[in-house]
């Protein structure tokens, strides 16, 4: 049973392989210019090993943004359990996510058209990440609320409202950005402006 459960952990990390991969092979030439035959030679595994993978481009594309996306979440949620105050870790975790996930689709020359591909293909199964992501800040939140680090009595929403407002609002800024640098600036100023209402700035 144990060597069973090796080989598929090397079989698991054979594919998170592949599709680190294909991400940036993606970012680079774009979904529709990209070949099934480019990412097999970028991971340097045969076109048939890689069909023994996925089913076809699309399949292979809803993969690889459903594994940078839980490994965004994944780092989101550990740097969460860091030092610093409730309205600092929360700015770290939205970088440190946005940093695997979205930084990367961004500075592509095919941004939009990636962005738009992940969004249907893998809408679903990015919703429940994102459910994921705010209810382990909505948490966070009332944790800090129980420990009298911020007020939040006289708030007209619940902490989830607050922080599903405050994502909104990130996602607003997105579309709007002009330069990483400056959008990881807005960003924290934002946290910022959200946590100083409830007497918790950064």
């Amino acid at each position: 049973m144990k060597r069973a459960k090796n080989n598929k952990s090397q079989k698991d990390e054979k594919r998170e392989a592949v599709f680190a991969v294909a991400g940036d092979v993606f970012a680079r030439y774009g979904f529709r210019r990209t070949a099934m035959n480019d990412i097999a030679q970028a991971a340097g595994i045969s076109r048939a090993a890689l069909y023994l993978m996925v089913e076809n481009k699309e399949d292979l594309f809803s993969e690889v943004v459903t594994f940078r996306f839980n490994k965004g979440i994944d780092k989101a949620i550990s740097t969460l359990s860091g030092s610093g105050s409730i309205a600092e870790r929360i700015t770290a975790s939205i970088l440190a996510f946005d940093k695997i996930f979205y930084e990367p689709v961004a500075e592509s020359p095919h941004g939009a058209e990636l962005m738009d591909m992940s969004i249907g293909l893998a809408a679903d199964l990015m919703k429940k990440g994102q459910d994921r992501l705010e209810g382990v800040f909505s948490q966070a939140l009332e944790e800090a609320i129980s420990n009298g680090e911020i007020v939040f009595s006289d708030m007209p929403m619940k902490p989830l409202a607050f922080i599903r407002l405050l994502i909104s609002s990130i996602g607003g800024l997105k579309k709007h950005a002009t330069s990483m640098e400056g959008l990881r600036c807005q960003i924290s100023e934002l946290v910022g402006i959200f946590f100083k209402s409830i007497g918790g700035a950064l």
